[in-house]
Parts: C-alpha cells; structure tokens; sequence
C-alpha cells in the first residue's frame, strides 16, 4: 500500500466525518434530553450543544486551512482540492445541523 490510499481518503473526507459525528451528537442529545426519564422543561441544555457545534465548525474550518495550505504550496493533488471543499460543505452542514437545534425551546 505504497499509494496511502486510506489516509488520503481520511483526509479528503475528515470534515464530513466531523459533520457525522456532530449531527448525531446533537440529535441524541437531543433526543434523550426530551425523554421521560431525563425530561428537561426547558428542552435540550444549547450551552453543551452550542458548543458542540462551535467546536465542530472550528475541526472543519482547521482542516480547510491545511489543504489550503497544501494547495498554496502548489499541491495539483486531487485530495486536497475535495478536502478544502469538504470542508466548506462541512461548516455549511454543521451550522445548518445546529441552528434547528438551538432553536428548540422545549420538548413537545
């Protein structure tokens, strides 16, 4: 495996890992703070998943700027192109994941 094949997948793919990982968080946060045994009346706590989200954003925007870099450097490598626009996607999708779930102001 001298091509590296899975650590330039890993790379190219990084932020929408992180974008996973945040939109279940969020969600499953969500969700078992709204259930009858952890019910909390004002809804789900936004400080832990504003932070979450902050926290996200900020993994995706670092990755971004190593593949820009990368690219600045004169990188042609066709990973770090899909890594710098995953990574914009990324942040789209983590605050679009997040601003519904700081909105919610209890639980139905």
């Amino acid at each position: 495996m001298s091509d590296h094949f899975f650590s330039r997948a890993t790379r190219a793919s990084l932020p929408l890992l992180i974008w996973g990982a945040h939109f279940a968080f969020a969600y499953i946060v969500a969700a078992s703070q709204c259930t009858p045994g952890a019910l909390r009346a004002a809804g789900p706590n936004p400080w832990l998943l504003g932070g979450a989200t902050l926290l996200s954003m900020a993994a995706c925007v670092w990755v971004g700027a190593l593949a820009g870099k990368r690219l600045r450097q004169g990188s042609d490598e066709f990973v770090d192109y899909v890594g710098a626009a995953s990574a914009v996607l990324a942040v789209v999708a983590v605050a679009w994941t997040g601003i519904p779930v700081l909105l919610v102001t209890g639980c139905a």
